[in-house]
């Protein structure tokens, strides 16, 4: 059942991380910023507008893009976590448990449509991070295709990592929905290793594989 809208015309959604506001045509977030309501066939557009798919330059713009988003996103948290905390621009995000602060990072946007995850950070001590996520909204416009396509979700997952390590990490989706697999896996590391299972995805070897010997 549909919130009810409230008496100021605001009608939350998804937990009070969205706010549709029917009057002014417009979906803003808890700070008042506001966001864009965007299509799934937009996500192959855009990626043809950069280039055929396979192209590295289209990967390493869509990354870029999830990339600095991200960081966005990452000192809006960092604004708000002092807010809620009264540590004000003196909060240490980095002191704070790492699973909180990226489950809250990611929220938003779990609750505007860009899936859930699983997030595993057994292995953080080392460096890496893994993620497995379902609902893509990117993998469903390219059905059928035989590598991975959801480089803009890597380069999220890559500059959240970054931000809370304070180093830099990089990302690669090892398993794509798009392929026929059930779900998105990641993983989030030095840049030598993420290149590496990166060069076993090339050469076929099976995502559980590439995940054990990362770990």
């Amino acid at each position: 059942m549909s919130p009810r809208p409230n008496s100021d015309g605001r009608r939350p959604a998804r937990g009070g991380l969205i706010h549709a506001l029917p009057a002014e045509g417009a979906v803003r977030l808890p700070d008042g910023q506001r966001a864009a309501v965007l299509p799934g066939v937009f996500f192959r557009y855009l990626s043809a507008e950069l280039g055929p798919p396979p192209a590295d330059g289209t990967r390493h713009s869509l990354y870029k893009f999830g990339y600095e988003w991200s960081l966005q996103e990452m000192v809006r948290l960092s604004r708000q976590l002092g807010e809620e905390f009264g540590g004000g621009a003196n909060l240490d995000l980095w002191q704070m448990d790492a699973k909180f602060v990226l489950d809250r990072w990611w929220a938003p946007f779990g609750a505007t449509g860009w899936g859930a995850w699983t997030l595993d950070l057994s292995s953080l001590t080392r460096g890496f991070a893994f993620v497995e996520l379902r609902q893509s909204v990117v993998a469903p416009q390219f059905a059928g295709t035989t590598q991975p396509c959801c480089h803009l979700y890597a380069g999220l997952f890559a500059g959240a990592l970054s931000f809370f390590e304070r180093l830099e990490r990089h990302a690669v989706e090892f398993q794509c929905a798009a392929t026929g697999a059930p779900t998105c896996r990641f993983v989030v590391g030095p840049a030598p290793q993420v290149d590496e299972a990166e060069s076993w995805r090339r050469q076929r070897v099976a995502p559980d594989e590439i995940r054990r010997r990362l770990s």
